[in-house]
Protein backbone atom coordinates (compact mmCIF):
# COMPACT_ATOMS: atom_id res chain seq x y z
CA UNK A 1 0.00 0.00 0.00
CA UNK A 2 2.84 2.38 0.79
CA UNK A 3 4.38 1.68 -2.61
CA UNK A 4 1.13 2.62 -4.28
CA UNK A 5 0.77 5.76 -2.18
CA UNK A 6 4.33 6.84 -2.87
CA UNK A 7 3.80 6.40 -6.61
CA UNK A 8 0.88 8.85 -6.75
CA UNK A 9 1.30 11.68 -9.29
CA UNK A 10 2.23 15.07 -7.90
CA UNK A 11 -0.67 16.97 -6.28
CA UNK A 12 -2.89 13.85 -6.20
CA UNK A 13 -4.15 12.83 -2.78
CA UNK A 14 -6.40 9.87 -2.19
CA UNK A 15 -9.56 10.88 -0.32
CA UNK A 16 -10.29 9.18 3.02
CA UNK A 17 -11.43 5.60 2.66
CA UNK A 18 -10.22 5.31 -0.94
CA UNK A 19 -9.26 1.98 -2.37
CA UNK A 20 -5.79 2.81 -3.66
CA UNK A 21 -5.73 -0.29 -5.81
CA UNK A 22 -8.21 1.35 -8.17
CA UNK A 23 -7.13 4.19 -10.39
CA UNK A 24 -10.40 6.08 -9.97
CA UNK A 25 -9.78 6.35 -6.25
CA UNK A 26 -6.58 8.26 -6.91
CA UNK A 27 -8.45 11.10 -8.59
CA UNK A 28 -8.63 14.29 -6.52
CA UNK A 29 -12.16 15.62 -6.02
CA UNK A 30 -11.84 19.23 -4.82
CA UNK A 31 -15.15 20.36 -6.34
CA UNK A 32 -17.27 17.63 -4.79
CA UNK A 33 -15.36 17.99 -1.51
CA UNK A 34 -16.31 21.67 -1.42
CA UNK A 35 -19.96 20.88 -2.23
CA UNK A 36 -20.21 18.30 0.55
CA UNK A 37 -18.67 20.67 3.07
CA UNK A 38 -21.28 23.31 2.20
CA UNK A 39 -24.06 20.74 2.38
CA UNK A 40 -22.96 19.52 5.81
CA UNK A 41 -22.83 23.09 7.11
CA UNK A 42 -26.33 23.78 5.80
CA UNK A 43 -27.67 20.55 7.32
CA UNK A 44 -26.64 21.83 10.75
CA UNK A 45 -28.31 25.23 10.32
CA UNK A 46 -31.25 25.02 7.92
CA UNK A 47 -34.78 23.89 8.70
CA UNK A 48 -34.91 22.26 5.28
CA UNK A 49 -34.12 18.58 5.63
CA UNK A 50 -32.58 16.72 2.72
CA UNK A 51 -31.66 13.21 1.75
CA UNK A 52 -29.96 14.29 -1.48
CA UNK A 53 -27.05 12.05 -2.46
CA UNK A 54 -24.07 14.36 -2.97
CA UNK A 55 -22.01 11.39 -4.10
CA UNK A 56 -23.27 12.11 -7.64
CA UNK A 57 -20.87 15.04 -7.85
CA UNK A 58 -17.93 12.96 -6.64
CA UNK A 59 -18.72 10.20 -9.13
CA UNK A 60 -18.89 12.73 -11.93
CA UNK A 61 -15.62 14.37 -10.95
CA UNK A 62 -13.86 11.00 -10.73
CA UNK A 63 -15.30 9.99 -14.10
CA UNK A 64 -13.30 12.68 -15.89
CA UNK A 65 -10.15 12.17 -13.85
CA UNK A 66 -7.33 14.58 -14.55
CA UNK A 67 -8.94 15.87 -17.75
CA UNK A 68 -11.97 17.71 -16.39
CA UNK A 69 -14.39 19.19 -18.96
CA UNK A 70 -14.10 22.87 -19.79
CA UNK A 71 -15.84 24.80 -17.06
CA UNK A 72 -15.70 21.89 -14.60
CA UNK A 73 -18.23 19.26 -13.59
CA UNK A 74 -20.76 21.68 -12.08
CA UNK A 75 -22.65 24.65 -13.39
CA UNK A 76 -22.14 27.36 -10.76
CA UNK A 77 -24.51 30.19 -11.77
CA UNK A 78 -28.02 28.97 -10.98
CA UNK A 79 -29.82 32.34 -10.61
CA UNK A 80 -30.20 34.90 -13.39
CA UNK A 81 -32.24 38.05 -13.83
CA UNK A 82 -32.14 38.76 -17.55
CA UNK A 83 -34.68 41.47 -18.35
CA UNK A 84 -32.10 44.20 -18.60
CA UNK A 85 -31.52 43.00 -22.17
CA UNK A 86 -33.50 44.84 -24.87
CA UNK A 87 -35.04 41.60 -26.17
CA UNK A 88 -36.76 40.76 -22.87
CA UNK A 89 -37.18 43.98 -20.89
CA UNK A 90 -40.92 43.46 -20.48
CA UNK A 91 -40.75 39.75 -19.62
CA UNK A 92 -42.68 38.85 -16.47
CA UNK A 93 -40.60 35.74 -15.84
CA UNK A 94 -37.00 36.80 -16.43
CA UNK A 95 -35.85 35.52 -13.02
CA UNK A 96 -34.41 32.15 -14.01
CA UNK A 97 -32.85 28.97 -12.69
CA UNK A 98 -31.24 26.23 -14.74
CA UNK A 99 -30.44 22.96 -12.99
CA UNK A 100 -28.15 21.95 -15.85
CA UNK A 101 -25.81 24.07 -17.90
CA UNK A 102 -23.49 24.20 -20.88
CA UNK A 103 -25.73 22.08 -23.06
CA UNK A 104 -29.00 20.21 -23.45
CA UNK A 105 -29.53 16.67 -24.69
CA UNK A 106 -32.60 17.74 -26.67
CA UNK A 107 -30.16 19.46 -29.03
CA UNK A 108 -32.84 21.35 -30.99
CA UNK A 109 -31.16 22.70 -34.10
CA UNK A 110 -32.84 26.14 -33.86
CA UNK A 111 -31.99 26.67 -30.17
CA UNK A 112 -30.61 30.14 -29.36
CA UNK A 113 -28.68 28.70 -26.39
CA UNK A 114 -27.06 26.13 -28.67
CA UNK A 115 -26.05 28.87 -31.10
CA UNK A 116 -24.55 31.00 -28.33
CA UNK A 117 -22.74 28.27 -26.43
CA UNK A 118 -21.44 26.51 -29.52
CA UNK A 119 -19.59 29.66 -30.50
CA UNK A 120 -17.82 29.64 -27.12
CA UNK A 121 -17.11 25.90 -27.22
CA UNK A 122 -19.38 24.94 -24.32
CA UNK A 123 -22.33 23.17 -25.95
CA UNK A 124 -22.58 19.52 -24.80
CA UNK A 125 -18.85 19.17 -24.18
CA UNK A 126 -19.38 16.29 -23.58
CA UNK A 127 -22.86 16.65 -22.03
CA UNK A 128 -24.76 19.11 -19.78
CA UNK A 129 -23.39 19.49 -16.27
CA UNK A 130 -25.55 19.70 -13.12
CA UNK A 131 -25.81 22.84 -11.06
CA UNK A 132 -24.25 22.99 -7.61
CA UNK A 133 -27.54 22.52 -5.76
CA UNK A 134 -26.01 23.72 -2.48
CA UNK A 135 -25.73 27.23 -3.99
CA UNK A 136 -29.52 27.33 -4.43
CA UNK A 137 -30.13 25.92 -0.95
CA UNK A 138 -27.67 28.37 0.59
CA UNK A 139 -29.42 31.31 -1.09
CA UNK A 140 -32.90 30.27 0.07
CA UNK A 141 -31.62 29.53 3.56
CA UNK A 142 -29.86 32.88 3.86
CA UNK A 143 -32.82 34.91 2.59
CA UNK A 144 -35.65 33.12 4.38
CA UNK A 145 -33.96 31.82 7.53
CA UNK A 146 -31.44 34.56 8.39
CA UNK A 147 -30.95 38.33 8.28
CA UNK A 148 -27.63 38.06 6.47
CA UNK A 149 -26.89 39.93 3.28
CA UNK A 150 -27.45 38.10 0.04
CA UNK A 151 -27.27 39.22 -3.57
CA UNK A 152 -30.72 37.81 -4.31
CA UNK A 153 -32.54 38.91 -1.14
CA UNK A 154 -34.52 41.77 -2.72
CA UNK A 155 -35.77 39.64 -5.61
CA UNK A 156 -36.62 36.61 -3.47
CA UNK A 157 -38.37 38.66 -0.79
CA UNK A 158 -40.52 40.17 -3.55
CA UNK A 159 -41.37 36.54 -4.34
CA UNK A 160 -40.77 37.10 -8.04
CA UNK A 161 -41.71 33.74 -9.61
CA UNK A 162 -38.76 31.69 -10.80
CA UNK A 163 -38.67 30.35 -14.33
CA UNK A 164 -37.13 26.89 -14.47
CA UNK A 165 -35.56 26.19 -17.85
CA UNK A 166 -33.80 28.79 -19.97
CA UNK A 167 -30.44 27.77 -21.46
CA UNK A 168 -31.13 24.08 -20.85
CA UNK A 169 -34.05 21.80 -20.01
CA UNK A 170 -34.20 20.94 -16.31
CA UNK A 171 -36.30 17.82 -16.98
CA UNK A 172 -33.89 15.93 -19.20
CA UNK A 173 -33.92 12.23 -18.40
CA UNK A 174 -30.40 12.51 -16.99
CA UNK A 175 -32.08 14.03 -13.93
CA UNK A 176 -33.25 10.54 -12.98
CA UNK A 177 -29.56 9.91 -12.26
CA UNK A 178 -28.43 13.25 -10.83
CA UNK A 179 -31.76 14.35 -9.27
CA UNK A 180 -30.81 18.02 -8.92
CA UNK A 181 -34.15 19.13 -10.41
CA UNK A 182 -35.93 16.92 -7.91
CA UNK A 183 -34.01 18.63 -5.10
CA UNK A 184 -34.86 22.07 -6.48
CA UNK A 185 -38.57 21.18 -6.45
CA UNK A 186 -38.26 20.13 -2.80
CA UNK A 187 -36.61 23.45 -1.96
CA UNK A 188 -39.27 25.49 -3.73
CA UNK A 189 -42.03 23.58 -1.99
CA UNK A 190 -40.38 23.95 1.43
CA UNK A 191 -39.97 27.72 1.03
CA UNK A 192 -43.42 28.02 -0.58
CA UNK A 193 -41.96 29.76 -3.61
CA UNK A 194 -43.85 30.17 -6.94
CA UNK A 195 -42.31 28.90 -10.15
CA UNK A 196 -43.07 28.42 -13.83
CA UNK A 197 -41.58 25.49 -15.73
CA UNK A 198 -40.49 25.52 -19.38
CA UNK A 199 -39.75 22.04 -20.69
CA UNK A 200 -39.92 19.77 -23.73
CA UNK A 201 -39.74 16.61 -21.68
CA UNK A 202 -42.46 14.23 -20.56
CA UNK A 203 -40.30 13.31 -17.57
CA UNK A 204 -42.15 16.02 -15.68
CA UNK A 205 -45.27 13.82 -15.66
CA UNK A 206 -43.56 10.76 -14.21
CA UNK A 207 -44.98 9.92 -10.81
CA UNK A 208 -41.78 10.71 -8.90
CA UNK A 209 -41.84 14.26 -10.32
CA UNK A 210 -45.58 14.86 -10.01
CA UNK A 211 -45.25 13.99 -6.32
CA UNK A 212 -42.73 16.84 -5.95
CA UNK A 213 -44.64 19.46 -7.94
CA UNK A 214 -47.05 21.72 -6.09
CA UNK A 215 -50.14 22.72 -8.15
CA UNK A 216 -50.60 25.79 -5.93
CA UNK A 217 -47.10 27.05 -6.74
CA UNK A 218 -46.33 26.03 -10.31
CA UNK A 219 -47.43 26.55 -13.87
CA UNK A 220 -46.21 23.95 -16.37
CA UNK A 221 -45.47 25.03 -19.92
CA UNK A 222 -44.61 22.36 -22.48
CA UNK A 223 -42.79 23.64 -25.55
CA UNK A 224 -44.07 22.18 -28.81
CA UNK A 225 -43.24 23.70 -32.16
CA UNK A 226 -44.79 20.80 -34.03
CA UNK A 227 -46.80 17.60 -33.87
CA UNK A 228 -45.06 16.30 -37.01
CA UNK A 229 -42.91 13.58 -35.48
CA UNK A 230 -40.99 12.91 -38.71
CA UNK A 231 -39.66 16.47 -38.69
CA UNK A 232 -39.32 16.51 -34.90
CA UNK A 233 -36.78 13.67 -35.18
CA UNK A 234 -34.69 15.86 -37.48
CA UNK A 235 -35.13 19.26 -35.87
CA UNK A 236 -35.49 18.31 -32.18
CA UNK A 237 -33.52 15.04 -32.24
CA UNK A 238 -33.25 14.52 -28.49
CA UNK A 239 -36.83 15.36 -27.50
CA UNK A 240 -39.71 13.03 -26.74
CA UNK A 241 -42.36 12.67 -29.43
CA UNK A 242 -45.27 15.09 -29.62
CA UNK A 243 -47.59 12.28 -28.46
CA UNK A 244 -45.54 11.69 -25.32
CA UNK A 245 -45.53 15.39 -24.52
CA UNK A 246 -49.28 15.68 -25.03
CA UNK A 247 -49.94 12.64 -22.83
CA UNK A 248 -47.74 14.21 -20.15
CA UNK A 249 -49.81 17.40 -20.26
CA UNK A 250 -53.01 15.42 -20.11
CA UNK A 251 -51.80 13.63 -16.98
CA UNK A 252 -50.67 16.87 -15.35
CA UNK A 253 -53.97 18.58 -16.11
CA UNK A 254 -55.92 15.68 -14.63
CA UNK A 255 -53.79 15.97 -11.50
CA UNK A 256 -54.79 19.60 -10.98
CA UNK A 257 -51.88 21.45 -12.61
CA UNK A 258 -52.34 24.50 -14.80
CA UNK A 259 -50.78 23.61 -18.14
CA UNK A 260 -49.90 25.54 -21.27
CA UNK A 261 -48.43 24.53 -24.61
CA UNK A 262 -45.76 26.91 -25.81
CA UNK A 263 -46.06 26.91 -29.59
CA UNK A 264 -42.81 28.77 -29.42
CA UNK A 265 -40.96 28.96 -31.64
CA UNK A 266 -43.78 28.73 -34.17
CA UNK A 267 -42.35 28.24 -37.66
CA UNK A 268 -44.20 30.04 -40.45
CA UNK A 269 -45.73 27.82 -43.10
CA UNK A 270 -45.53 30.20 -46.03
CA UNK A 271 -43.09 32.86 -47.21
CA UNK A 272 -43.42 36.27 -45.56
CA UNK A 273 -46.28 38.22 -47.11
CA UNK A 274 -48.50 35.25 -47.95
CA UNK A 275 -51.29 36.50 -45.67
CA UNK A 276 -50.66 40.26 -45.69
CA UNK A 277 -49.15 41.31 -49.01
CA UNK A 278 -51.86 41.79 -51.68
CA UNK A 279 -49.17 41.49 -54.36
CA UNK A 280 -47.75 38.24 -53.06
CA UNK A 281 -47.08 35.86 -55.94
CA UNK A 282 -48.58 32.56 -54.82
CA UNK A 283 -47.72 30.93 -58.12
CA UNK A 284 -43.98 31.35 -57.56
CA UNK A 285 -43.65 30.98 -53.81
CA UNK A 286 -41.48 28.40 -52.01
CA UNK A 287 -43.10 25.10 -51.14
CA UNK A 288 -44.82 25.42 -47.75
CA UNK A 289 -42.85 24.33 -44.69
CA UNK A 290 -45.07 22.03 -42.65
CA UNK A 291 -43.26 21.87 -39.32
CA UNK A 292 -45.62 24.05 -37.29
CA UNK A 293 -49.31 24.15 -38.24
CA UNK A 294 -52.58 25.77 -37.26
CA UNK A 295 -54.10 22.30 -36.87
CA UNK A 296 -51.82 21.73 -33.89
CA UNK A 297 -54.37 23.64 -31.84
CA UNK A 298 -57.05 21.02 -32.48
CA UNK A 299 -54.73 18.21 -31.42
CA UNK A 300 -53.53 20.03 -28.31
CA UNK A 301 -57.09 20.81 -27.27
CA UNK A 302 -58.09 17.15 -27.62
CA UNK A 303 -55.72 16.34 -24.73
CA UNK A 304 -57.45 18.78 -22.40
CA UNK A 305 -54.76 21.47 -22.37
CA UNK A 306 -56.49 24.73 -21.34
CA UNK A 307 -53.95 27.25 -22.62
CA UNK A 308 -51.72 27.91 -25.65
CA UNK A 309 -48.98 30.51 -26.02
CA UNK A 310 -47.53 31.32 -29.44
CA UNK A 311 -44.29 33.05 -30.37
CA UNK A 312 -42.99 33.43 -33.91
CA UNK A 313 -39.52 32.05 -34.55
CA UNK A 314 -36.44 34.21 -34.91
CA UNK A 315 -33.33 32.54 -36.30
CA UNK A 316 -29.69 33.49 -36.14
CA UNK A 317 -27.44 32.72 -39.10
CA UNK A 318 -26.09 29.74 -37.14
CA UNK A 319 -29.59 28.42 -36.44
CA UNK A 320 -30.93 28.85 -39.96
CA UNK A 321 -27.86 27.04 -41.29
CA UNK A 322 -28.57 24.17 -38.91
CA UNK A 323 -32.23 24.09 -39.94
CA UNK A 324 -31.40 24.06 -43.64
CA UNK A 325 -28.84 21.29 -43.20
CA UNK A 326 -31.22 18.89 -41.47
CA UNK A 327 -34.31 19.74 -43.54
CA UNK A 328 -32.64 19.98 -46.92
CA UNK A 329 -34.58 23.17 -47.57
CA UNK A 330 -33.65 26.74 -48.46
CA UNK A 331 -35.41 28.56 -45.62
CA UNK A 332 -33.82 31.92 -46.33
CA UNK A 333 -36.16 32.40 -49.28
CA UNK A 334 -39.05 32.57 -46.81
CA UNK A 335 -37.71 35.83 -45.38
CA UNK A 336 -37.84 39.35 -46.74
CA UNK A 337 -34.56 41.24 -46.87
CA UNK A 338 -36.06 44.36 -45.30
CA UNK A 339 -37.00 42.46 -42.11
CA UNK A 340 -33.46 41.21 -41.46
CA UNK A 341 -32.47 43.76 -38.82
CA UNK A 342 -28.96 42.47 -38.28
CA UNK A 343 -26.46 40.23 -39.98
CA UNK A 344 -27.50 37.38 -37.69
CA UNK A 345 -31.28 37.57 -37.32
CA UNK A 346 -33.97 36.25 -39.62
CA UNK A 347 -37.56 37.06 -38.64
CA UNK A 348 -40.91 37.82 -40.22
CA UNK A 349 -42.53 41.21 -40.74
CA UNK A 350 -44.72 42.52 -37.95
CA UNK A 351 -47.81 42.36 -40.16
CA UNK A 352 -47.25 38.72 -41.07
CA UNK A 353 -46.56 37.73 -37.46
CA UNK A 354 -49.83 39.32 -36.44
CA UNK A 355 -51.66 37.40 -39.19
CA UNK A 356 -50.35 34.11 -37.81
CA UNK A 357 -51.33 35.03 -34.26
CA UNK A 358 -54.86 35.95 -35.32
CA UNK A 359 -55.31 32.60 -37.04
CA UNK A 360 -53.98 30.67 -34.06
CA UNK A 361 -56.22 32.66 -31.73
CA UNK A 362 -59.26 31.88 -33.91
CA UNK A 363 -58.43 28.19 -33.65
CA UNK A 364 -58.11 28.51 -29.89
CA UNK A 365 -61.50 30.19 -29.61
CA UNK A 366 -63.07 27.36 -31.65
CA UNK A 367 -61.57 24.84 -29.21
CA UNK A 368 -62.30 26.82 -26.00
CA UNK A 369 -58.57 27.16 -25.31
CA UNK A 370 -57.06 30.34 -23.88
CA UNK A 371 -54.49 32.16 -26.01
CA UNK A 372 -51.56 34.47 -25.35
CA UNK A 373 -48.38 35.45 -27.19
CA UNK A 374 -44.70 35.68 -26.33
CA UNK A 375 -43.00 38.76 -27.74
CA UNK A 376 -39.39 37.81 -26.94
CA UNK A 377 -37.21 37.93 -30.01
CA UNK A 378 -39.57 40.14 -32.01
CA UNK A 379 -39.13 43.46 -30.20
CA UNK A 380 -40.82 45.32 -27.36
CA UNK A 381 -43.59 46.49 -29.66
CA UNK A 382 -45.08 43.02 -29.82
CA UNK A 383 -45.53 42.97 -26.06
CA UNK A 384 -47.87 45.94 -26.30
CA UNK A 385 -49.63 45.61 -29.63
CA UNK A 386 -50.64 41.94 -29.38
CA UNK A 387 -52.19 42.13 -25.91
CA UNK A 388 -55.66 42.54 -27.38
CA UNK A 389 -55.36 38.89 -28.46
CA UNK A 390 -54.57 37.64 -24.97
CA UNK A 391 -57.15 35.73 -22.94
CA UNK A 392 -55.30 36.89 -19.81
CA UNK A 393 -54.48 40.60 -20.09
CA UNK A 394 -52.40 40.45 -16.90
CA UNK A 395 -49.95 37.80 -18.02
CA UNK A 396 -48.56 36.72 -21.40
CA UNK A 397 -47.55 33.38 -19.82
CA UNK A 398 -51.08 33.06 -18.44
CA UNK A 399 -50.23 31.99 -14.89
CA UNK A 400 -51.52 34.98 -12.89
CA UNK A 401 -55.12 34.32 -11.78
CA UNK A 402 -54.67 30.73 -12.94
CA UNK A 403 -52.24 29.43 -10.29
CA UNK A 404 -52.92 30.26 -6.65
CA UNK A 405 -49.29 31.03 -5.80
CA UNK A 406 -49.07 33.64 -8.58
CA UNK A 407 -51.95 35.78 -7.33
CA UNK A 408 -50.75 39.11 -5.99
CA UNK A 409 -47.05 38.40 -6.54
CA UNK A 410 -44.58 40.80 -8.07
CA UNK A 411 -43.05 39.75 -11.38
CA UNK A 412 -39.69 40.60 -12.87
CA UNK A 413 -41.36 43.53 -14.64
CA UNK A 414 -41.86 45.04 -11.18
CA UNK A 415 -38.12 45.03 -10.50
CA UNK A 416 -36.67 48.53 -10.86
CA UNK A 417 -34.16 49.31 -13.58
CA UNK A 418 -31.58 50.21 -10.95
CA UNK A 419 -31.92 46.75 -9.44
CA UNK A 420 -31.91 45.03 -12.82
CA UNK A 421 -28.61 46.64 -13.66
CA UNK A 422 -27.02 45.09 -10.58
CA UNK A 423 -27.48 41.69 -12.20
CA UNK A 424 -26.25 42.63 -15.67
CA UNK A 425 -23.24 40.49 -16.52
CA UNK A 426 -21.96 42.59 -19.41
CA UNK A 427 -21.68 46.02 -17.84
CA UNK A 428 -20.46 47.63 -21.03
CA UNK A 429 -23.68 46.99 -22.94
CA UNK A 430 -26.12 49.87 -23.19
CA UNK A 431 -29.28 48.01 -22.28
CA UNK A 432 -30.95 50.55 -20.03
CA UNK A 433 -33.71 53.03 -20.59
CA UNK A 434 -34.64 55.67 -18.01
CA UNK A 435 -37.23 54.82 -15.37
CA UNK A 436 -39.41 57.68 -16.62
CA UNK A 437 -39.67 56.07 -20.06
CA UNK A 438 -40.26 52.66 -18.52
CA UNK A 439 -43.13 54.02 -16.42
CA UNK A 440 -44.64 55.69 -19.47
CA UNK A 441 -44.52 52.41 -21.36
CA UNK A 442 -46.03 50.63 -18.40
CA UNK A 443 -49.05 52.92 -18.46
CA UNK A 444 -49.77 51.74 -21.99
CA UNK A 445 -50.27 48.20 -20.83
CA UNK A 446 -53.81 46.88 -21.22
CA UNK A 447 -55.21 46.01 -17.83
Amino acid sequence: MDLITNSLPENVVAFPGADLSKNEDLIPTPISDEIEIKANELKLKSKFQTSFDYQVYRNLEKRFGHEQPRGGIVFRSPFKLVNSHPTCQQCLYAFEIDTYGRGCVHDCVYCYAKAELTVHGYWNKPFPMPVDITEIWKTFYTVFETDKKNKWREILEMRVPIRIGSMSDSFMFMDKKYKVTQELLRLLDFYNYPYIIFTRSDLIAHDEYISLLNPDLCSVQMSMSSTNDDLIKLIEPGTPSAKRRLLALQKLSRNGFWTTVRMNPFFPIYADGYFTNPNFDKNNMPEPFHFSSFEMVDEIASYGVPSILAGMVRLSSFSINQMENVCGRNLREFYRNDTKKSSRDFHYSDEEIRAYYERIQAKCIQNNVQFTTCYIGNGDGHFWKDQDLWANKKDCCNAINRVKGFDGVKTSRDVSWETRMKYLNQKNLNHTIPDSIYKKLDQQRIE
